[in-house]
């Protein structure tokens, strides 16, 4: 085990108490070959160079498999090199012109799925199968035995998930047009995460990671109302059945873009961290003056400005930010998501790894 991970002070961390060392998440970072390779080359004390590369949180999912057999009739032309997830979505990688990753594009199996009764017939995931998660216990342990601070991970967790399945512009259609579809459907999916939450809860992991893509980086998909009304019962729900298992778990949220205006309702349903907090479109000191002593920032590394294009100066003033004003009396997790591969941000991610950890 790496002499610098220690699951204690993380925990400390989540729990809004003083510590000593930021925690770092290297999921979205490190476990790309590209900036594991930038970590690797570093003249850095080994057990330093662990630290980026394999970060202090460890991520466990149900288990899954492609049956793309089942969803044959709800996605016609499907290409064969596509995947299908269990909730039947086919996707197919996308890459720049010079290789990198960029995006998917996506099939819908909902497309054409109009009603109620249809929903009822559809092929959702069983995901009570014991095969899924009947080995959950023994990875929580192990991971904890490792010095990791386990996440439970099950974002998408509704609306993210429906919009993936049904199409984002036709499912904002149905809210209006058919609720009674939005709601049987929303219903369909949170019957099973609130299986997966209570499981999670159950195997003994610290954190439970839910979320919803629900904003841009200008504003919300959906305004406060709508979601007050319409998709905050069953994130609420979701987030109850496990707290029914342990009342102190902490809970992630995940959303890219500009989530400030729905901070107050996800602390209601019982949110304890959000996830990345995009200092490009939310305000860092003030998320933290102002609901910091609510929820964890988890995340808060400009990917898209200092890193992919500002200087070694721009990235020693942000860990400055970092390790001070925002790492004050805990409640700070740092960690690159939806990181941009420029030329640059190879250079910046090299200050901040030299940095971090050892300075």
């Amino acid at each position: 085990m790496s002499s610098i991970r220690n699951r204690e002070q993380t925990l400390r961390a989540l729990s809004h108490h003083a510590t000593d060392r930021v925690p770092f998440d290297s999921i979205g970072s490190t476990h790309s070959q590209e900036i594991a390779g930038i970590v690797e080359s570093l003249d850095l004390p080994p057990e330093v160079r662990t630290s980026y590369l394999e970060g202090d949180f460890c991520y466990l999912e149900f288990g899954w498999r492609e049956d793309r057999e089942r969803f044959h009739t709800y996605l016609p032309g499907l290409p064969a090199e596509a995947l299908v997830s269990e909730w039947g979505v086919g996707s197919l990688p996308l890459k720049t012109a010079e290789g990198y990753h960029a995006g998917h594009l996506d099939f819908r199996p909902l497309a054409r799925v109009n009603s109620t009764t249809e929903l009822d017939s559809y092929p959702f995931p069983d995901v009570t199968e014991a095969w899924r998660h009947a080995d959950l216990e023994e990875k929580v342990r192990a991971a904890k035995q490792q010095g990791y601070v386990v996440v439970g991970q099950m974002s998408q967790t509704i609306l993210e998930t429906a919009y993936c399945m049904r199409g984002i512009e036709p499912l904002f259609v149905d809210f209006h047009e058919r609720p009674d579809y939005v709601a049987t459907l929303f219903e369909r999916i949170t019957e099973r995460r609130r299986f997966q939450a209570r499981r999670f809860a159950e195997t003994g992991v610290d954190v439970l990671r839910i979320g919803d893509d629900i904003a841009t980086q200008q504003s919300l998909l959906v305004g406060p109302r709508l979601y007050r009304e319409r998709i905050k019962p069953f994130h609420a729900s979701v987030v109850a059945a496990a707290r029914a298992v342990n009342p102190s778990l902490q809970v992630l949220y995940h959303s890219d873009g500009k989530l400030t205006a729905l901070l107050p309702d996800l602390i209601e349903v019982g949110v304890t961290a959000i996830n990345p907090v995009q200092p490009e479109c939310m305000d860092l000191v003030e998320t933290k003056r102002s609901f910091g002593r609510h929820l964890t920032l988890w995340g808060c590394c400009p990917v898209q400005s200092v890193y992919a294009f500002g200087s070694r100066a721009d990235v020693l003033d942000h860990l400055r930010l970092l390790k001070g004003q925002l790492a004050a009396g805990g409640g700070l997790v740092a960690q690159f998501y939806n990181m941009i591969l420029t030329p640059k941000v190879k250079e910046n991610l090299r200050a901040f790894f030299e940095s971090f950890r050892v300075s």
